[in-house]
């Protein structure tokens, strides 16, 4: 069974690839999406209920790299925790120059799981910040739980930059902080393509878990990895 799962996961990214360099190749605008938070909840959290998550983060510095339009969606996990005074940050480079809020926007919100449209004016944005993943303006050892959905590994490739990535949410996580990504290869998949980044973090503890659920904005047949900084 993990052999087949590994298999799957395997050819669905590959799959993924050959969309995105289509798309790419086409120069299409690069749509962002608002996923709510039972989304999150679900790959992030195993499926915990809403009231437990928001329990469980409670004191603690949370950060969504490539949030896209989240920060703006009544339903999303930004909006849930501005409400309990949690400090969730959603970081995205296309915050710099702002979104348009048009109609695909809103259209890809929906299809990926969001109830309600993106709307420009949100309670908590100072808490939606334009960065790099690379660069991300935290103190060492601040943040608590770095969450990313869509971005690594499917937009972000190169094996130099993910190297640097992985490196900067080492830097800003406190130890025994955890990054938690969907969707992922296998980990012996990214070993092979990408043996610097994972050499990195060989000695984080590690969780993988494969995921073939069929909810809006999921991708059928890949896994959700969590991965914990040392204590010490």
């Amino acid at each position: 069974m993990a052999k087949l799962s590994t298999t799957l996961a395997s050819l669905n990214f590959k799959a993924m690839a050959i969309n995105i360099a289509l798309y790419e190749r086409l120069d299409l605008p690069v749509l962002s999406t608002a996923r709510p938070f039972w989304f999150y909840r679900k790959v992030f959290f195993n499926d915990q209920s809403e009231a437990e998550v928001l329990q469980s983060l409670q004191g603690k510095t949370v950060i969504d790299v490539g949030c896209g339009l989240t920060p703006f969606t009544a339903d999303s996990m930004f909006q849930a925790c501005h409400h309990h005074q949690i400090d969730f940050y959603g970081i995205d480079p296309k915050l710099e120059q702002g979104f348009q809020f048009g109609i695909l926007d809103a259209a890809k919100s929906f299809m990926t799981g969001a109830k309600h449209r993106p709307k420009a004016e949100m309670p908590g944005l100072e808490k939606a910040i334009a960065a790099w993943a690379d660069q991300l303006p935290f103190e060492t050892g601040s943040v608590d739980t770095i969450l990313s959905s869509w971005l690594l590994f499917i937009w972000i490739k190169d094996p130099h930059l993910l190297t640097k990535i992985f490196r900067e949410f080492s830097r800003v996580l406190a130890p025994g902080g955890s990054i938690r990504l969907y969707p992922t290869p296998h980990w012996e998949h990214l070993q092979r393509r990408y043996p610097e980044m994972t050499a990195h973090l060989n000695a984080w503890h590690r969780v993988q878990q494969f995921d073939f659920s069929l909810h809006p904005g999921s991708m059928f047949f890949s896994f959700i990895t969590h991965l914990t900084k040392p204590e010490n």
